[in-house]
């Protein structure tokens, strides 16, 4: 009778260790049946009793180490968040000493340009004067009237840069009204027609169904940026072209903001803008270019076509009146467009 009693208690011990080898513990109970000592003898009692207790803490320790590993996996997700966070907190203090370096580069190179600016004014407008003395002395002899006007050039020449370089350093107030940007367009692509025109290059425009607000602008500075975005874009396409101007309202985005390299004090992500877009069929930017677009004295025109400075000038401008602008290859199409925001 015992060892049929001891033979039933392993068989059952068995089938609840094999279950307990694939996590279930419901075998227990019938285990700890087996410790009642009015049906089963003493030894078997205390062995199943053992065994129940063993199957007891194995769940125990196996459920605390489900939640160990639970714990564990929420902390490593934590952690992979604190190093993104952590990572995108080291890129942008990066931009930002990146952007008080450049705000400090700008700063010295205004001042400078500002003092050899009114060096060299002087002095120029005295050659100017002697220019024009002799060009009206020598007009009856051909070859030295012809090389007096070589000399004219020149001084004009010289004249534009040091004009572009009084931009590019002055901090003047600025004349703010109410203004529809649409109408400013209009008139600042009259000032370039012919220039447009002698190059068979086409304009079209795109008007939004929004309804754009005036915006408080400074027409003639902005005039400015306008001629100066439509001239860069009509030296890109040396055998004719198109200009795709459109306009809308646009809330900005974390990745305008970045692709425009704001510092924290310009416009913020969800802010409402007016987005106008500038765009070219010419040949795009060279990617060693668009880093240096906006530095001052750059330039990828031969030399002797441009300062420089025209870009550097429009992003003062625009910075004044609180607005953006972006110079990037199109993605529709071949060319470049600039894009600009307004904020309302």
């Amino acid at each position: 009778m015992f060892s049929q009693q001891v033979e039933i208690m392993f068989e059952q011990l068995i089938a609840a260790a094999e279950k307990l080898s694939t996590g279930c513990y419901s075998e227990s109970d019938r285990i700890f049946e087996m410790t009642d000592l009015e049906h089963y003898p003493t030894l078997v009692a205390r062995f199943a009793e053992a065994f129940g207790m063993m199957s007891v803490k194995i769940e125990a320790r196996e459920f605390r180490l489900e939640q160990m590993i639970d714990e564990l996996t929420l902390a490593r997700d934590q952690l992979s968040i604190a190093n993104k966070k952590l990572q995108q907190s080291l890129d942008d203090l990066q931009q930002a000493q990146m952007q008080l370096i450049q705000k400090a580069k700008m700063e010295t190179v205004g001042r400078l340009a500002a003092g050899v600016a009114h060096e060299v004014k002087n002095p120029l407008a005295i050659i100017q004067l002697g220019v024009d003395f002799l060009a009206n002395q020598l007009k009856d002899n051909r070859i030295l009237h012809e090389t007096v006007m070589d000399m004219e050039d020149a001084v004009q020449r010289a004249d534009h840069v040091i004009k572009g370089l009084l931009d590019f350093s002055r901090t003047e107030q600025l004349d703010l009204k109410e203004t529809d940007i649409n109408t400013l367009v209009e008139d600042s692509l009259l000032l370039v027609r012919h220039e447009l025109n002698s190059r068979h290059i086409k304009v079209e425009r795109i008007q939004s169904a929004d309804n754009i607000p005036g915006l408080m602008l400074d027409t003639n500075k902005l005039k400015q940026v306008f001629i100066n975005l439509f001239m860069n874009a009509a030296h890109a396409m040396q055998e004719g072209g198109s200009i795709t101007i459109s306009d809308s309202l646009h809330k900005l985005s974390d990745s305008d903001l970045h692709s425009c390299n704001v510092s924290a004090d310009k416009p913020v992500a969800g802010d409402l803008t007016v987005m106008l877009r500038i765009a070219d069929s010419g040949t795009g930017i060279m990617e060693e270019a668009a880093a240096r677009l906006f530095d001052p004295f750059f330039t990828t025109k031969p030399v002797g076509s441009g300062t420089g400075l025209g870009l550097s000038v429009t992003r003062k401008i625009l910075a004044l009146h609180n607005a953006l602008i972006t110079l990037r290859n199109r993605k529709d199409s071949q060319g470049a467009e600039a894009v600009l925001f307004f904020t309302i």
